[in-house]
């Protein structure tokens, strides 16, 4: 279990298809760098626990608002309880649609049970057929090509 991997907005950073794309899908890498028009070298990230200014996550808006407002995690800001937050809300709603609950996520960490969420997400994020890790937005494993069914 590694804790770098707690998203500051809820999202298991393990499950980023930056995070994955740097470490084990070249293809889904590439695909990231052209539709953003930077370099494959730019699209890393260690996750939100192990920021660096050379991370993708480190520009990121969520994580440069929290910094900004000397906040840890998205649910420590007024905004995101009074459910106003339109960079939190856009990114929650997206992921709302693959069954990513980033609101629920945020409510667990928050509660002190942040390991066992981890525990959760990665067991989740894995490959039923050859146990690699994946991204939330692959609909096949980049290592067996299986296809991907999420337990939601």
């Amino acid at each position: 279990m590694d804790k770098r991997l707690i998203g500051r907005c809820g999202l298991y950073c393990g499950a980023c298809s930056i995070y994955r794309g740097e470490r084990d899908d070249a293809e889904l890498r590439q695909k990231i760098a052209k539709s953003v028009n930077c370099s494959e070298e730019q699209v890393r990230c260690n996750g939100c626990g192990d920021l660096s200014s050379t991370c993708w996550g480190y520009g990121c808006k969520i994580v440069v608002c929290l910094r900004t407002n000397g906040l840890n995690y998205c649910y420590e800001c007024s905004e995101y309880e009074k459910k106003i937050c339109t960079k939190h809300g856009k990114l929650a709603q997206s992921y709302l649609e693959i069954g990513v609950d980033l609101r629920e996520n945020l409510k667990k960490i928050a509660n002190g049970l942040a390991e066992e969420w981890l525990k959760e997400s990665e067991a989740r994020f894995k490959c039923s057929h050859c146990g690699q890790p994946l991204s939330a937005w692959k609909e096949t494993c980049h290592k067996c090509g299986s296809k991907v069914s999420f337990i939601y």
